[in-house]
């Protein structure tokens, strides 16, 4: 069933469980149609669900802070009502954090739905004709990771439980600024790890590439919440300069690169238990 039909029969034939679900399931069914699913997970009777998706009607700046949506749906069957909570996050990645904190299986959320050949449907007007990549990148909805760093830098967010907590967020820069070929989004992150005490404030910008229809993103940690801050205002669509290095796994700067340690020279030979001096 598509994510419209699934709404549709819930709004038609279930009932809210609270005003908040009702909320929630109200809205969801009047703009079923524009959010586009990129991961879900389900318990095994499907009386939960977990959806990341994409918000289309999220594109352009002014709702830069709604590009993903994360949906929860618990179902009573006996009683024939429904749970249905809601949240808009900046990135995929959040959304996931969102759900699995409610009881979603991380792995399943790390396992994006492919992009059909024909994302924009043209051909189903009687084109043979497809988009190469995402006719602007503000088309978060169908975007996907673009590297194995991007994927773990996710997962480690989908699990971070209260690690971390979200300072600020925005935009860096949008499409016009780079002739539609890529626009990124920053998030600033008070980072709570016992082994951040001294870069607690770390930095992630994720990038999406028009062209390809993929993201990056990247990361790094700073010592004071004022130094963080100005490198994300020094963003520049032509180069961005280099972050502090974390670890993509962990989220921790990397440890200092010791010297290694010099081996003897072959020329210098240390006496022996055989070795005779003479006066």
């Amino acid at each position: 069933m598509s994510f419209s039909g699934m709404i549709d029969n819930l709004y038609q034939h279930w009932r809210p469980a609270d005003e908040a679900s009702s909320q929630a399931l109200r809205r969801l069914w009047f703009d079923s149609e524009h959010y586009v699913v990129a991961a879900a997970d389900q318990n095994g009777d499907s009386t939960e669900h977990y959806i990341v998706a994409g918000n289309e009607l999220a594109a352009g700046e002014p709702w830069v802070e709604e590009r993903a949506a994360a949906i929860h749906v618990r179902l009573d069957p006996d009683a024939r009502t429904c749970h249905v909570r809601k949240a808009h996050t900046l990135t995929f990645g959040w959304a996931g954090h969102w759900l699995v904190r409610r009881g979603a299986d991380p792995d399943a959320l790390a396992r994006y739905r492919p992009l059909s050949a024909d994302p924009y449907n043209w051909g189903g007007d009687g084109y043979d004709t497809k988009a190469e990549g995402l006719i602007s990148p503000s088309h978060y909805w169908y975007a996907r990771p673009a590297d194995a760093r991007t994927r773990t830098i996710e997962d480690r967010i989908r699990r971070s439980g209260d690690r971390y907590e979200i300072l600020t967020r925005q935009m860096a820069y949008s499409e016009y600024a780079t002739d539609g070929e890529h626009e990124a989004h920053w998030v600033l992150l008070l980072d709570n790890h016992p082994r951040a005490a001294e870069r607690q404030y770390l930095v992630q910008l994720e990038t999406v590439h028009r062209s390809s229809g993929h993201y990056t993103l990247v990361e790094g940690a700073f010592p004071t919440e004022k130094e963080a801050q100005e490198w994300a205002d020094r963003i520049n669509p032509r180069r961005v300069a280099p972050l502090p290095a974390t670890d993509p796994a962990t989220g921790l700067p990397t440890a200092p690169a010791w010297p290694a340690v010099q081996a003897a020279s072959a020329a210098f030979q240390p006496p022996g238990t055989t070795t005779r001096f003479t006066r």
